[in-house]
């Protein structure tokens, strides 16, 4: 996605949804499944915002969770 390559940042984003979701179920408990929704969709335009900040030299989960913790 960082090179422009528009389907693979499809499939990034489509695949960071299954993630987060999971990520911030674990969090709210499983009775907050809109909360989560909504985490999830103000994360992922968090990580479109700030995806230039992304370190290739570092592990991506490390940076997406920062991103999903701080947004």
């Amino acid at each position: 996605g960082l090179d422009g390559d528009g389907v693979s940042y499809r499939t990034l984003l489509d695949e960071l949804s299954r993630h987060l979701k999971g990520y911030f179920l674990r969090r709210l408990g499983p009775g907050r499944v809109a909360d989560a929704e909504d985490l999830v969709q103000e994360t992922l335009l968090a990580v479109h915002a700030r995806r230039a900040t992304y370190d290739t030299e570092r592990p991506f989960t490390v940076w997406l969770h920062a991103v999903a913790r701080y947004n």
